[in-house]
C-alpha cells in the first residue's frame, strides 16, 4: 500500500513538473506571439502610412496632370488664334492654287488681306459622303483673323462657287470636346430666347439683375438653367458626361475676358 502511494506521489510530482514546464513553454510562446503581433502591427502601420502617402501623391499627380492638360489646351488654343477653318471648299481646288483661291474668295466678300494670309492647306480628316476636306487658313496676325471672322459672320448664306460653306475658329480637340458638352445648354438658352455670350473658350455667360453669371462646365451650366427656372430634365444625361471637376456653384465674375459670339460657326 505504502509503495503504491509513493509511486502515485512520484507520478503526481512528475505530472506537476511536466505541467509547469508546459505552462512555461506556453507562456514563452504567448510572449513571442505577442511580440510578433506587435511587430506585425508596427509593419502594418508603416504599410498603411506608405499607402496613404502613395494615395495622396497619386491624387496630387492626378491634379497636376489635369492642370497640365488644361495648360496644354490653353497654349494650343492661343497658337490657333490666327487660324480659321473653312468647310465646303471644293476638293477640285489644287493645293498650289488654294491660298490664292482663298484670297480671291475673301476679296469677293469685300475682305482685302494685303499679304496677311500666311498659308492655307487641307486638314487630313476623313471625308464623309463625298464632302471635301476642310481648309485651315493661317493669318499673319490674330487681329486679322478676328476681323475676317467677324466680317464673315455678318454675312448670310456664305457660299463658294454656288455651294454653301461654313467657317469656324480653330480650337484644340480638348476644347472642342468641352465645347460640345456645353452646346446643349447654350441651345436651351437660345430656345428660351435668353441672350448669352460664349466666353473664351468654352464658358457661357448671361447678365441677370446687373450681374454676369458664368458657367464654365456642364454642372455649372445645369445650375444656371435651374436658377433661370428652365427645365433641365432632358439634359441630365449630358450633365453626367461632364468630366471637368470645376468649382461647385455658379460663378459671378467681374474680370475682363475675351467675349465671343454665341454662335462660333457661320
Amino acid at each position: 500500500m505504502a509503495t503504491t502511494i509513493k509511486a502515485l506521489s512520484e507520478q503526481m510530482a512528475q505530472f506537476q513538473a511536466l505541467m509547469l514546464a508546459s505552462q512555461e513553454k506556453i507562456t514563452k510562446d504567448i510572449a513571442e506571439i505577442k511580440q510578433e503581433i506587435q511587430q506585425i502591427n508596427i509593419e502594418m502601420k508603416g504599410i498603411r502610412d506608405e499607402a496613404m502617402q502613395a494615395k495622396q501623391m497619386a491624387l496630387k499627380n492626378t491634379e497636376q496632370i489635369t492642370q497640365l492638360k488644361k495648360l496644354t489646351a490653353e497654349l494650343s488654343d492661343r497658337m490657333r488664334r490666327v487660324n480659321l477653318i473653312i468647310y465646303g471648299i471644293s476638293q477640285d481646288i489644287d493645293q498650289r492654287n488654294l491660298e490664292q483661291c482663298i484670297v480671291n474668295w475673301l476679296s469677293e466678300q469685300g475682305i482685302e488681306l494685303e499679304g496677311e494670309l500666311e498659308r492655307a492647306h487641307r486638314l487630313q480628316s476623313k471625308r464623309t459622303g463625298g464632302e471635301p476636306r476642310p481648309v485651315i487658313v493661317k493669318f499673319a496676325r490674330e487681329k486679322t483673323q478676328q476681323q475676317v471672322f467677324l466680317a464673315l459672320k455678318k454675312m448670310k448664306e456664305l457660299n463658294f462657287k454656288g455651294k454653301k460653306i461654313f467657317v469656324r475658329r480653330d480650337f484644340c480637340p480638348e476644347t472642342l470636346k468641352q465645347k460640345s458638352l456645353m452646346k446643349p445648354y447654350a441651345q436651351k438658352l437660345h430656345q428660351n430666347k435668353i441672350k448669352f455670350s460664349w466666353i473664351y473658350p468654352t464658358s457661357i455667360a448671361i447678365f441677370k439683375e446687373g450681374k454676369r453669371l458664368l458657367a464654365r462646365n456642364p454642372r455649372e451650366a445645369a445650375k444656371l438653367l435651374v436658377k433661370l427656372k428652365l427645365d433641365t430634365r432632358d439634359l441630365e444625361d449630358q450633365t453626367s458626361m461632364d468630366e471637368e471637376e470645376g468649382e461647385e456653384g455658379l460663378s459671378t465674375h467681374k474680370e475682363k475676358r475675351q467675349r465671343m459670339h454665341s454662335d462660333e460657326g457661320l
